[in-house]
């Protein structure tokens, strides 16, 4: 994997509270990627939702995937766009909500809301993952272990395998006080069952 690529994608400009913007952090986005390499989920669609300014999808497009990232804000995906074009790298971009997505895919990798802000947003993109792929790679914090085991449950799904690690968070947001703090994380390995 060409790591520099990754290593100097851009951030957030200016990060917005309301759709909890935080870029996943190049090592991490790189940590990933290689799980999900080594698990055999690159290959076929990729999508990763509420991509922001694209790590995740940058990181596999890297390692070959036919990666779609999908996100809201036009200002983020603008960024993407613009790197991925510069770094030559083949990432279809697509602004539209989540809710909106209807095509199916063989894996989603995210980095989703933490649903801090805006109460039940990791819901509705778990549950819109489970529904139009087969695996899902996605971040949560520790702490809502029980929800999301639930929601999985509840979806036909299973949890495969689960990585615990800390989650830096520099401050990025009016209402940080700090210049970084840590969160506790869960990256999950979900799969669909069989209908």
């Amino acid at each position: 994997m060409n790591s520099k690529i990754l290593f100097n994608s851009p951030d957030f400009e200016k990060p917005k509270p309301d759709l909890e913007q935080y870029s996943t952090p190049p090592d991490i986005a790189f940590e990933i990627i290689k799980k999900v390499n080594s698990a055999g989920n690159l290959s076929g669609k990729i999508a990763d939702l509420g991509c922001g300014t694209g790590r995740l999808s940058i990181a596999a497009a890297i390692l070959g995937a036919e990666v779609t990232g999908f996100e809201i804000d036009e200002e983020a995906i603008n960024i993407a766009k613009e790197y991925s074009r510069r770094e030559n790298l083949d990432i279809k971009w697509v602004t539209k909500p989540i809710e909106a997505i209807e095509e199916e895919f063989d894996t989603v990798i995210m980095n989703p809301p933490f649903g801090s802000q805006r109460p039940g947003a990791d819901r509705i993109f778990l549950e819109k993952a489970m529904s139009i792929a087969k695996y899902i790679w996605t971040i949560h914090l520790s702490e809502t272990r029980k929800f999301i085991e639930k929601t999985v449950e509840n979806n036909n799904c299973q949890i495969i395998e689960l990585y615990g690690f800390d989650y830096p968070l520099k401050k990025s947001m009016p209402f940080h006080s700090k210049e970084t703090s840590s969160e506790n994380a869960i990256l999950y390995h979900i799969a669909s069952l069989p209908k």
